[in-house]
């Protein structure tokens, strides 16, 4: 089972972006479509995710299964991910009106130009991890020296790790997906989500280790619900309650899962199990949960997770300062 691993590298973003432009029209991509209204009423919407359909989409399908968009007055079509997903450039050019992205990657993109806001933050602590065999004895950043690592190009938290001196003697390769050369192979680590590869692993008998990148001081906000800007200026009714139908989608998952995971079980082409889901649920929880946002507020957002993100992001020199401002990040005026 994969995870959202792969991203393109901020050069290719700005590329397709540029193409997409081309193609639509400039006018067109700094204009946000209006939602259609169904044959009932319904405001009908599209929500584009960043990977295939797995749990960390869980909440938003939730939503879906268990009427809370209808609920809402809202038809929503979600569509899948995958390795070529660009939510921004969706979202840019009006071909869909929420998208799903990561705090990392939503600075890049307003970094890129594209005027990208944080609705919703389902995922308080990020998935990101290192995952390393249990017999190399790694259980410690500090100690990945003289390992090869797998890992996607163009990926925010590689800088950060450089950056404090963690991939000092390490050989970078190329993020091959799964856990084949870890499973097969001495002095092998390589990026992972917490809640997907080691389950892999597992079942091929290999023990791991995982290091969490958010211990080592990276830690984006994950799963967000996003769109632009202008359309949440042009449509903060419907905005308003597409964020409280997916909180409430986020409450039932996070306490009712059984039922919203066959249903992603459905959706899902690339080999997911109900073993997988059941296994992502439990891991996921602790990362959705801490001591400050519980059940009834999942997904809330700070201002200061936000402006250490975009601190950290200036620091590692992925994003300019006068071109990126925390503030214009996200909106928490949405959500309960």
């Amino acid at each position: 089972m994969p995870s959202p691993n792969f991203r393109f590298p901020r050069k290719a973003l700005l590329l397709i972006a540029a193409l997409l432009c081309w193609t639509v029209g400039c006018k067109d991509s700094g204009e946000s479509k209006p939602s259609q209204q169904t044959s009932r009423g319904k405001d009908k919407l599209i929500l584009q995710l960043n990977w295939f359909p797995e749990a960390e989409h869980g909440g938003f399908y939730a939503a879906k299964v268990h009427g809370i968009f209808e609920k809402y007055n809202l038809d929503v079509e979600i569509l899948p991910g995958g390795k070529a997903a660009t939510v921004p450039q969706e979202l840019t050019v009006g071909r869909i009106q929420f998208g799903i992205i990561n705090g990392d990657e939503l600075v890049l993109a307003r970094e890129s130009g594209v005027d990208i806001v944080s609705l919703l933050a389902p995922l308080q602590t990020s998935p990101r991890c290192i995952l390393v065999r249990a017999d190399s004895g790694i259980q410690k950043f500090e100690q990945l020296a003289g390992l090869t690592l797998q890992l996607g190009a163009g990926q925010p938290f590689i800088d950060f790790l450089k950056s404090k001196g963690f991939m000092e003697n390490v050989k970078i390769v190329p993020y091959q997906g799964g856990v084949a050369s870890l499973v097969t192979g001495n002095g092998i680590g390589q990026q992972a989500y917490v809640f997907s590869e080691p389950l892999l692993a597992e079942q091929e008998k290999v023990p791991v280790n995982v290091l969490m990148v958010s211990e080592a001081g990276f830690n984006p906000y994950t799963s967000l619900l996003a769109t632009t800007g202008e359309y949440t200026k042009a449509n903060p009714d419907i905005v308003k309650r597409m964020v409280l139908a997916c909180q409430e989608g986020w409450q039932k998952y996070l306490t009712e899962p059984a039922e919203t995971n066959k249903y992603i079980l459905t959706q899902n082409e690339h080999g997911l199990t109900d073993e997988a889901l059941v296994y992502g649920i439990e891991k996921m929880k602790p990362l959705c949960i801490n001591d400050s946002v519980t059940i009834a507020n999942v997904g809330s957002m700070t201002s200061e997770r936000w402006e250490e993100l975009v601190r950290q992001m200036v620091d590692l020199k992925l994003a300019d300062p006068t071109k990126v401002k925390a503030s214009d990040c996200f909106d928490s005026s949405f959500y309960k």
